[in-house]
């Protein structure tokens, strides 16, 4: 079967589940590409998986609030991925997948061009559910997608979820859902806690020279009896406090480290909570725009952790959550019985027995 999968060029959106699962059903016998633009083209090339490359789709950077201060203004509003990506992207998706003749369209969740192509050509589309919570989110969904389609609307054939169900709200559940696991890294735990703090590969570009998120960040977990690691970006131009404790870094292996860790300060972003719950960690989340608030509410519904909010953030509110999620044996109960949960779950290879 020839598979095209279509992604939007965020890393986060790509690599840490999207890429497995094609090269899953390459090892199939499949015949994948990958269609996507420049920003992540040549990443994905070099773990194996071949790009059909869309030249003028946007790039994360090309959208970027620079300037944001989100300790000051809070979250961001949520960003338009029907409309402002979607005609572009299924305009010139068609181009290349009339040529390649895809047998089977998936696309990532955040992704519409693949599904009015799959539509357009007459073709079955399944979904990759990379962040679940955020399709509710979009505005008259329906009615966006009717203004773009040129062929009959059609529901996907299968939508591979990447956490347990229970992590789905009941009414976003359908008969269409299969669930898998992806690379689960092994629990681990030392004598003294280990906490990680990272908002995501895209959040430092957009932060304002002045933003203090990131000091606020290591002031924090510097006063607590903690070791921690921050991820701050350009470690050679922080002008922020260097506490013995905490050790600041440009990127981080998340989900090898997350294992190590007793608590996971995070923006919330679907792939990192999914890497955080798959280790049995409990999140201190702190989440920014886009799916995180309904991600950082669902952490805090399930016991999974805490959420903070970002508009009037201080050091002292940040230490009080990682403290609190660090003396509830709750929250830790509760991260390692999710755990057990995605270990029940088929690896996201058996993807290959669903198409």
């Amino acid at each position: 079967m020839r598979v095209l999968f279509t992604a939007l060029p965020i890393r986060s959106h790509v690599v840490p589940a999207l890429v497995p699962a094609a090269l899953a059903l390459q090892r199939a016998g499949h015949r994948v590409v990958l269609a996507t633009g420049p920003a992540v083209a040549d990443e994905v090339s070099r773990l194996g998986l071949p790009v059909l490359v869309l030249p003028d789709v946007p790039s994360p950077g090309d959208m970027s609030a620079m300037g944001w201060r989100p300790e000051v203004t809070g979250q961001l509003p949520l960003p338009l991925f029907v409309g402002a990506f979607t005609g572009g992207f299924a305009d010139a998706l068609l181009h290349v997948a009339r040529a390649w003749q895809p047998d089977l369209i998936v696309r990532e969740n955040n992704e519409y061009g693949g599904q009015l192509v799959a539509e357009a050509l007459g073709v079955p589309h399944g979904v990759l559910d990379i962040a679940p919570l955020l399709t509710p989110l979009i505005p008259d969904l329906a009615a966006q997608l009717d203004v773009l389609r040129s062929g009959a609307a059609s529901a996907p054939v299968f939508t591979a979820g990447l956490l347990p169900e229970r992590w789905y709200p009941p009414e976003l559940r359908t008969p269409a859902h299969h669930y898998f696991r992806v690379g689960v890294p092994p629990a681990g735990g030392s004598d003294v806690p280990l906490v990680l703090a990272s908002f995501g590969s895209n959040v430092h570009a957009m932060l304002a020279t002045s933003s203090r998120l990131l000091h606020i960040t290591v002031e924090a977990l510097g006063s607590l009896p903690v070791r921690a690691v921050v991820v701050v970006g350009d470690v050679a131009s922080w002008d922020g406090p260097r506490p013995s404790t905490v050790e600041l870094v440009a990127t981080v292996p998340q989900q090898e480290l997350l294992g190590a860790c007793s608590v996971f300060v995070t923006h919330a972003g679907y792939s990192g909570v999914r890497e955080s719950l798959s280790a049995g960690v409990p999140v201190v989340a702190v989440p920014l725009f886009a799916d995180q608030p309904p991600n950082a509410d669902r952490v805090a519904e399930l016991g999974l952790g805490v959420q903070v909010e970002v508009a009037g953030l201080t050091a002292e509110a940040l230490a009080a959550a990682v403290s609190r999620v660090l003396a509830g044996k709750s929250f830790r109960c509760a991260a390692t019985d999710f755990r057990q949960d995605v270990l029940d779950l088929p690896p996201l290879s058996a993807l290959a027995e669903v198409i």
